[in-house]
């Protein structure tokens, strides 16, 4: 796990501005990799001693003893790239797995963040042509990558994000993110230089990227709750999508293509089902080689056990997979014992780990949250529950933490996913009422829903919108009206922002609203913060269940094995049933949360004078959010998410005077 940065010059050659933005960059990543930080840039350029470069490095972080690692690469004075990289060494912690990574002949580079965890198999395919030199898997991906150029990509299995540079015969640059958007990298291109980095606010600090809020990033973010790929919060700036690559030479245009698509391996509905018991078999032995794969560290390792079934299945398969006591922690609230935390003693008992429970009281909370916000690269209304979480870790010396992120997305666990038909239903009944008549209903709908303990309802209006009605009506934030109102602008110059996803392929609701899933609430939130919120801490957070051979299984069955009316993840708890204690699978589903509302409701008058700072949203239309949720009509994300808007813009703001 590390953070990258880099320079690729589109015209004319690196110079002393280009190592001081890669510098500036690697200064603002220094918590993705305290061990060790190192630089590639031309010999031409090396060979100006005197140069103002050699200033930008010493004004860097430093890294391992004796300095950072400096290297070169042959050139002709002409386009190239300056290339750095933090690392949190986990894979051989030795100086022979320090980055920049390079092949002998200097001519290709690596800088990668992440984990390829079928390197030891790549190396055998390997080793008969490529000199190893160490037990890294950066190594595994530059030899690769030499033998097989860009479909090395359909062979790595792991989480990754990396820029690979080619010195010559002619300068290029290629960046690739995994299949399913784990890992992170952003870019920036002018024309004259590609900047790449592993966050947003580092390309922002680079000195070559004006600070600039995107306007349409902060409407997708009170549209879902987070901003949605490839928009980011600075204006030009781009996320590179999960599954996709890109390749830039001097004087051309960026252009990424994609290389993997989950859609590819939805269900045939021509194809035979398996029985079901044979379907539980097969999950079984792909999720068992999963985390036997994810258990691969130099460094020590833990599990996020929060007695859910998701949690709970990787503690009881990763407790059998070496020699060592696993350490497990838990993290709660000290003014309630919840059935989770009894459940995941159960777990940690039966396979005897080393269990760490953390109880916090909101006191404890709401003092981080400074560091939480410095520590939050986009806004997002999640994340806090994985930022505490990863401090605990830290703090229990774990550096490699594994997450049951995803198993809901795999196993349709979330329960809108059970109530799709009902919801294609109504969004059809909507349809087909005139605009006025539904924007009535929805109004109608909306004051009931709340009346009755069903605030949610009122995300039906989006059926009236150009988007994608059904996923919006589950996963949206905020009403579009609402969203106006905040904004203080008109319901039609909301609309012509567009629609605030892309509408899934046609296909059932099921099948829609997973799609959904897939392509935004898991890569743009969810593993967002987990990298983000466990870098802050340096700590490398894994999710087995997101082993690309295991997704696209599970996506090609039927969705009657994976779905069951009154079971969650039916297909998943028919693998794992013999292996979890029942106090685990025989109870309602319940995600790993701290009492935020109540937290929330306790400070209300404070946090409600936050959410107003910086005047960037209506005076009147925040108080009516404050006001409904103190009332009991509205749920805590919504006015947390006022909360969270204002305080990174207010380190936006800090960001411009630094």
């Amino acid at each position: 796990m590390c953070g990258i940065a880099g320079v690729f010059r589109l015209s004319g050659r690196p110079g002393a501005d280009d190592v001081a933005a890669v510098c500036a960059m690697l200064r603002a990543q220094a918590h993705r990799g305290p061990d060790d930080w190192g630089l590639v840039l031309p010999a031409s350029l090396a060979a100006e001693r005197g140069g103002d470069w050699l200033d930008a490095v010493d004004r860097a972080p430093g890294g391992a003893p004796g300095g950072p690692q400096m290297r070169t690469y042959p050139d002709r004075g002409g386009p190239g790239a300056v290339l750095g990289a933090r690392r949190l060494a986990i894979l051989d912690r030795s100086t022979r797995g320090r980055m920049p990574m390079g092949t002998g002949d200097g001519r290709l580079w690596l800088a990668h963040n992440g984990e390829v965890y079928n390197h030891v198999e790549l190396r055998q395919a390997l080793r008969a042509t490529a000199p190893f030199h160490s037990g890294a898997d950066t190594e595994a991906i530059l030899h690769g990558y030499d033998a097989w150029g860009e479909d090395v990509l359909r062979r790595l299995r792991g989480m990754f994000a990396f820029a690979l540079f080619e010195a010559w015969p002619r300068p290029r640059l290629f960046l690739a993110r995994d299949r399913l958007g784990i890992k992170p990298l952003y870019y920036r291109a002018d024309g004259e230089r590609l900047l790449f980095a592993s966050e947003v606010r580092a390309l922002a600090r680079s000195g070559r990227v004006p600070d600039d809020e995107d306007e349409a990033a902060v409407v997708r973010f009170l549209q879902l709750g987070s901003v949605p790929a490839a928009r980011t919060t600075v204006r030009g700036v781009m996320a590179l999508l999960p599954g996709h690559r890109l390749t830039v030479d001097p004087g051309g245009h960026p252009a990424p293509r994609r290389y993997w698509d989950l859609s590819a391996f939805a269900g045939d509905p021509a194809r035979p089902a398996p029985g079901r018991d044979a379907a539980a078999a097969e999950v079984r032995a792909l999720l068992e080689e999963s985390v036997r794969l994810h258990l691969a560290s130099d460094a020590p390792l833990g599990v996020f056990l929060s007695g859910g079934i998701d949690s709970s299945s990787l503690a009881a398969m990763a407790s059998r997979g070496g020699d060592r006591t696993l350490t497990t922690l838990f993290v709660g609230s000290d003014e309630v014992e919840p059935q989770e935390a009894r459940a995941a003693r159960l777990v940690a008992r039966r396979y005897g780990t080393d269990h760490r429970e953390i109880a916090l009281c909101a006191d404890q909370v709401f003092n981080a949250l400074p560091e939480f916000f410095r520590a939050m690269d986009q806004p997002t209304v999640d994340g806090l529950n994985t930022y505490v979480i990863a401090s605990a870790a830290r703090r229990a010396g774990v550096t490699v933490a594994l997450s049951g992120a995803g198993g809901d997305e795999v196993f349709w666990g979330y329960a809108h996913l059970r109530r799709a038909a009902a919801l294609e239903r109504a969004g059809r009944s909507l349809a087909a009422l005139p605009r006025p008549a539904r924007r009535a209903l929805a109004s109608a709908v909306r004051w009931a829903g709340a009346g009755l303990g069903h605030p949610g309802l009122d995300r039906l209006s989006y059926f009236d919108a150009r988007s994608p009605a059904i996923y919006l009506a589950v996963r949206g934030l905020f009403a579009p009206e609402q969203v106006a109102a905040l904004l203080g602008i008109g319901l039609s110059e909301l609309e012509a922002f567009g629609p605030p996803l892309d509408a899934p392929a046609k296909a059932a609701a099921g099948q829609a609203i997973a799609q959904g899933e897939f392509g935004h609430y898991l890569p743009n939130q969810l593993l967002r913060d987990a990298d983000v919120m466990g870098m802050a801490h340096s700590v490398e957070i894994r999710v087995p269940f997101l082993d690309h051979p295991l997704v696209e299984h599970v996506a090609a069955l039927p969705t009657d094995v994976k779905v069951a009316r009154r079971e969650p993840k039916p297909l998943l708890l028919r693998a794992m049933r013999d292996a979890l204690p029942r106090e685990v699978w025989d109870r309602p589903k319940v995600g790993f949360t701290l009492p935020l509302s109540t937290w929330l409701a306790r400070r209300a008058p404070e946090l409600r004078a936050q959410s107003l700072e910086g005047g960037r949203l209506d005076a009147r239309a925040v108080g009516a959010v404050w006001d409904a949720f103190e009332a009991g009509r509205c749920h805590w994300s919504r006015p947390w998410a006022l909360v969270v808007l204002s305080r990174v813009q207010a380190e936006r703001a800090k960001r411009s005077l630094a």
